[in-house]
């Protein structure tokens, strides 16, 4: 059977599915919503004068690839479902730190609905606190039209954080009644929705030079190389064999069956990515506040010969601008670093050594030369820390290298490590997800 066979014959296998027919309507039906709500614009901005801004600005235009256009817009969308990921990368470092939570967590469902609760009320806070700096900013750039001051503020402010809630509400939909875990596939969406414009940008930018062709066949060629590799390394596993004793006795010997803990080589997955995009977000929209603490510093230390020191407070702040730049190489390299701590953070979350370890004892599992208990735990967790590691590195090479290349170039990037990274995860995950329901599917036909 050929590829084009195949994809057919699953797709045939989704349309004689009911129940996976209607979550992926459910789910495009969502992906509609969303994208119409880009397109609806808070009132008082002048919308015209901010898409020549965002077009220029490396940082405005960071910040609205993942918003998908909405924040150019200065739609009722604008910030995205970024506040929602911030409320969330709390309570997991939270859960870390306070015991009581990380207890909370482990209790099932009912503590489970219960962070998701607390995650929902901090989300309204992010989105508060991030429409009033938004606000903040629109007003000090010039760009506010018509009401201005308090009456502004109040509005803008209740309408970006009650998009917040409505994105937050699409996302818990999908992932209830569609196909998918919500929040990835609507950063999923924002990344693809900048797709085609980035491509009339590079045609327009080369547009009659005989390099045009050429350019397009190596930008097509890296895309499928990067995409075959994260694919390969998503899928991936480390298996770590394990036999049971007392199962399964033959007469050679007398060892038990045979079986294996499957670690996948990145055990984070994508999450890392949008973590770190996410904070790096917030660290960008901080460095606008840079040069007022910079200059705060100085007056406190210097005090009245703070009027000397001018030149070298405009170097600090030049610098520290440059750095956080994005697509500069300060900037690529505290992303990548802060791709590294997410990795080995989101990896500690979801993967528990002495758990595992506990269970392998109580079913009668054993690592071959390992004995059980502690030298069981320490192994795995060396394990782990190698695989995740390899995975961080992957991640973060993946996600600048391209950035790099393009703008050593003089090119637009055309696609970025951080946008393909989450769209083939989320993709891989869902596609999974399909397949699952296909294979329930399977197994209730036989009973």
């Amino acid at each position: 059977m050929t590829l084009t066979e195949k994809f057919f014959d699953k797709v045939g296998a989704i349309m004689r599915n009911p129940d996976l027919k209607d979550r992926i309507v459910f789910t495009l039906l969502m992906f509609l919503v969303a994208r119409v709500g880009t397109y609806i614009p808070a009132p008082g901005v002048d919308v015209a004068r901010l898409e020549e801004m965002t077009a220029t600005s490396d940082i405005l235009g960071y910040i609205n690839m993942f918003t998908g256009g909405a924040f150019k817009r200065v739609s009722i969308f604008s910030l995205g479902i970024a506040p929602n990921i911030n409320a969330s990368i709390v309570f997991s470092l939270l859960a870390v730190i306070i015991p009581r939570i990380e207890e909370i967590q482990k209790e099932g469902e009912a503590g489970r609905n219960k962070i998701a609760e607390w995650t929902r009320y901090l989300t309204i806070v992010i989105a508060i606190v991030q429409s009033f700096a938004t606000c903040a900013w629109l007003q000090s750039v010039g760009l506010v039209t018509g009401r201005s001051g308090v009456s502004f503020f109040l509005t803008t402010i209740v309408t970006l954080t009650a998009g917040t809630i409505f994105l937050m509400w699409v996302g818990e939909q999908i992932s209830v009644y569609g196909i998918g875990n919500g929040v990835s596939l609507l950063i999923f969406l924002n990344c693809i929705s900048g797709g085609p414009g980035n491509f009339i940008q590079v045609i327009q930018s080369m547009k009659g030079s005989k390099f045009l062709v050429p350019v397009l066949i190596a930008i097509a060629l890296s895309g499928v190389l990067v995409i075959m590799g994260i694919v390969i390394f998503q899928l991936g596993q480390r298996k770590i064999p394990i036999h049971y004793v007392g199962k399964g006795y033959n007469r050679a010997g007398g060892v038990g069956d045979k079986s294996y803990i499957p670690l996948k080589l990145n055990p984070a997955g994508v999450m890392p990515v949008i973590f770190a995009s996410v904070a790096m977000i917030v660290v960008s929209a901080l460095s606008r506040i840079f040069p007022r603490v910079v200059e705060s510093v100085f007056a406190l230390i210097y005090k009245a010969d703070v009027a000397s020191k001018a030149d070298l407070i405009n170097k600090i702040n030049v610098w520290i601008q440059r750095l956080l730049a994005p697509n500069s190489i300060g900037y690529m390299l505290i992303f990548a670093v802060v791709i590294i701590f997410f990795s080995f953070f989101y990896t500690a979350i979801i993967f528990d050594p002495e758990k595992v370890a506990d269970n392998l004892k109580q079913g009668g599992g054993t690592i071959p030369g390992i004995r059980p208990g502690t030298e069981t735990v320490e192994y795995l967790e060396g394990v782990v820390a190698r695989i995740t590691w390899g995975g961080a590195l992957f991640l973060a090479a993946i996600s600048i290298l391209p950035v790099l290349i393009f703008t050593a170039l003089g090119f637009p990037v055309f696609f970025g490590g951080t946008g393909i990274i989450i769209v083939v995860g989320v993709a891989i995950d869902t596609i999974q997800q399909i397949n699952a329901h296909l294979v329930m599917r399977d197994y209730k036909g036989f009973i």
